[in-house]
C-alpha cells in the first residue's frame, strides 16, 4: 500500500492506515526528535516519545494538512517531529539560567587524580563577566555543545566558541598567578 493510499485512508479515519504509518515511521521520528533534545541538555526518551506521539497525533487529527504536492509524508512527519522537538529544547532552556553555586557543588562533588584548589577556580570562574560564565558553566559543568548553548541563550555558535576560547585562555592565566602567588 502506498504513501497517498495511506493518506486516503487516513483521511477516511481508517485505523489500520493510522497504524501502518506509525510503524513505518516511527523509528525515523524517534531519530529526528532524539537529534535535538540530547541527553546532555537533561532530556529523557519520554521528551523523545511525547514528540513523536504528537506528530502522529497530528497527522491523525488534521489528516488534510498534508499536501502531497509539497513533499512527501516522510518529510511531512519528521518536520512535524522536528518542530515539536525544537520547541520542546527552546521551552526547557529558554528561561533556564545554571547557578554558579550548583557549579562549585559539582567542583566540590568531584574527585580528580591531580588535586584542584576548586575554590581558586570558584574565584575566577565567579569574577567571569555575564554571559561568558554562563557559556562556561553549560559547557564543562552540563556537558552542554555550543551548538545547544547558542540556542538557548539566543547567541552566534561562534560567539559561543570564542567566549569559551577567551574564558579558559582567562582561567588559566588566573590560575597561573594563583599558584605562582602561593609559592
Amino acid at each position: 500500500m502506498g504513501n497517498h493510499d495511506l493518506i486516503e485512508k487516513l483521511r477516511r479515519r481508517d485505523q489500520r492506515a493510522y497504524e501502518a504509518i506509525i510503524d513505518e515511521y516511527a523509528r525515523l521520528l524517534w531519530v529526528v526528535a532524539g537529534r535535538y533534545l540530547p541527553k546532555s541538555a537533561g532530556f529523557f526518551a519520554e521528551d523523545v516519545e511525547e514528540c513523536v506521539s504528537d506528530a502522529f497525533f497530528q497527522l491523525w487529527q488534521y489528516p488534510e494538512r498534508f499536501d502531497a504536492g509539497k513533499g512527501s509524508l516522510k518529510t511531512y512527519l519528521c518536520t512535524l517531529a522536528r518542530n515539536r522537538a525544537v520547541s520542546a529544547f527552546r521551552k526547557q532552556t529558554r528561561n533556564s539560567t545554571v547557578s554558579l553555586e550548583d557549579c562549585y557543588e559539582q567542583l566540590a562533588a568531584a574527585q580528580p587524580e591531580d588535586p584542584i584548589d576548586y575554590q581558586a577556580l570558584y574565584e575566577a570562574i565567579a569574577c567571569l563577566s555575564e554571559p561568558t560564565r554562563e557559556i562556561l558553566i553549560r559547557r564543562y559543568f552540563y556537558e552542554h555543545k555550543p551548538a545547544a548553548i547558542a540556542e538557548a541563550m539566543g547567541r552566534a555558535k561562534k560567539d559561543v566558541e570564542n567566549r569559551l576560547y577567551r574564558a579558559k585562555r582567562t582561567l588559566s592565566v588566573s590560575l597561573s598567578d594563583d599558584r605562582e602567588d602561593q609559592r
